[in-house]
C-alpha cells in the first residue's frame, strides 16, 4: 500500500503520532511519503528506504498578507498522488489538512482519512471563522479516527460532525519505553525521590501547578526532585517562579530531550497537569516505563486510567491535591510499584504499535476497496 501521510511536523502529540505511524507503516512494508513543510522532528535521522519525505513550497507574493498554505499543500498533495499512485491519504489535524485532501480527491481521486487530535476541535475547527469549511472537508472524508472517546464526542459537539467517528487510541512503543536500568548523566541520590514530567511548555500544560505542589512536597520531603523535560513559550515564567519560590534545589528542567525513555526509567512518578488533554502520549510512555502517574481529569486521560488502581487521577488546577498525591506515593513505595505494573500491563493490552497500526490498515483497506 502506498500512505500519503500529511501533519505538522514539530513536537506536538499529532505530529508526533503521524510519524511514528509512519514509520510503522514502514516497518510493515507499506510505501510512505510524508507531505509537509518541513522533515517531521519524529524522523529525523532515520533513513528508511520506503519512507519518503516531500516538502511544501509555499509562495512568498506581496499581495498576500499570508501565505496561501492549504492550496500550496493541496497541490502538492496533488503532484505526489499522481507521481507516486498513492492509495490513501491519512490527514492529522484537520486544519488546514482535510482541506488540501479533499481538494486533491477532486482532482485525483485518492481517498482520504482524518485523524482528528485536541485542538484541532475544541480551539481551531469550531471556530467560526474556520467552521464550515473545516466542517465539510471532516464530513466528506471517506473515513475519520479520533485519538480518543472524549475527541470524538468533542467532533461531534463541537465542530458538529453528523457522520461516523471511529476510535483509534494513542500508540506507544513498549520496547523502547519500558521498565529498565537507568542509563542517564541525570541520576538520583540513593535517598531522593525522582519525579518526571514531560511538556511543551504551554499554558494548557500548566507547568506552574507542578510547582506549586512542589513546595508543598518539599516541607515534608526535601529530598524530592522534579524533572522538567521540554521548553515552549511559559519555560521563562515557570524558570522565574521556581526561583521565587526558593525550588532551584529541587526543580532541574532539562530542556528537550531525545533521551526520554531512560529519563523515566531513572523516575519513580510520573506527572501531567494538563487543563485539558485527547490522549497523552507522554501518559501512555510513562505507564509503559513502569512508573505510577498522576495525571488530572480531563478529555481522555480518565479513559486509560483507572484511579487508584493503573494510576492516580486528580482535579484539574490544582496544585493542592497534585502534592498529596505525591507525598502519598512518595511514603508508599509498595503502591508505586503496585500502580506501576498495573499500568505496564495496561499499555500492552491496549496501546503497542502493533494493535493500533492493524486498526489504521484495516480502515485504509475499507476505504480503498469501498
Amino acid at each position: 500500500m502506498k500512505i500519503g501521510l500529511n501533519c505538522y511536523p514539530g513536537v506536538g502529540g499529532s505530529g508526533i503520532l503521524a510519524t511514528r505511524l509512519g514509520i510503522e507503516f514502514a516497518k510493515h512494508g507499506h510505501d510512505v511519503h510524508f507531505i509537509t513543510y518541513e522533515r517531521p522532528f519524529a524522523v529525523q535521522g532515520i533513513d528508511q528506504e520506503n519512507v519518503h519525505i516531500h516538502l511544501v513550497t509555499v509562495l512568498e507574493y506581496p499581495l498576500f498578507k499570508y501565505p496561501p498554505y492549504t492550496v500550496a499543500l493541496g497541490s502538492e498533495m496533488v503532484r505526489i498522488s499522481k507521481n507516486e499512485k498513492l492509495d490513501v491519504i491519512n490527514v492529522h489535524y484537520a486544519i488546514p489538512h482535510a482541506t488540501a485532501a479533499y481538494l486533491n480527491r477532486e482532482i485525483t481521486g485518492v481517498p482520504y482519512v482524518v485523524t482528528l487530535h485536541g485542538s484541532d476541535v475544541t480551539i481551531l475547527g469550531s471556530d467560526p471563522s474556520y467552521h464550515p469549511v473545516n466542517n465539510h472537508s471532516v464530513e466528506q472524508a471517506d473515513a475519520v479516527t479520533a485519538v480518543s472517546d472524549f475527541m470524538r464526542r468533542e467532533a461531534y459537539e463541537r465542530l458538529g460532525v453528523e457522520r461516523e467517528v471511529k476510535v483509534i487510541p494513542n500508540f506507544v512503543d513498549s520496547d523502547i519505553f519500558k521498565p529498565d536500568v537507568c542509563d542517564s548523566d541525570i541520576v538520583k541520590q540513593e535517598n531522593e525521590t525522582m519525579i518526571i514530567h514531560v511538556s511543551n511548555f504551554r499554558p494548557v500544560k500548566r507547568v506552574p501547578d507542578l510547582i506549586y505542589a512542589m513546595k508543598i512536597v518539599t516541607k515534608e520531603q526535601p529530598n524530592a526532585k522534579l524533572l522538567l523535560v521540554g521548553d515552549g513559550p511559559d519555560r521563562h515564567s515557570v524558570e522565574r517562579l521556581i526561583d521565587h519560590l526558593n525550588l532551584s534545589r529541587n526543580i532541574r528542567l532539562t530542556g528537550f530531550r531525545s533521551d526520554v525513555a531512560n529519563l523515566m526509567r531513572c523516575s519513580d512518578i510520573g506527572l501531567l497537569s494538563s487543563e485539558t488533554e485527547s490522549a497523552p502520549l507522554t501518559l501512555l510512555e510513562g505507564m509503559s516505563s513502569g512508573l505510577p502517574m498522576i495525571a488530572t481529569n480531563v478529555g481522555g486521560i480518565p479513559e486509560i486510567i483507572e484511579n487508584g488502581m493503573n494510576g492516580v487521577i486528580v482535579p484539574p488546577k490544582n496544585p493542592e491535591a497534585i502534592a498529596n498525591q505525591i507525598i502519598n506515593l512518595i511514603k508508599d513505595p509498595e503502591l508505586r510499584t503496585q500502580l506501576g505494573t498495573k499500568a505496564r500491563e495496561t499499555i500492552l493490552e491496549k496501546y503497542t504499535s502493533e494493535k493500533v497500526v492493524n486498526e489504521y490498515i484495516k480502515v485504509f483497506n475499507d476505504v480503498i476497496n469501498g
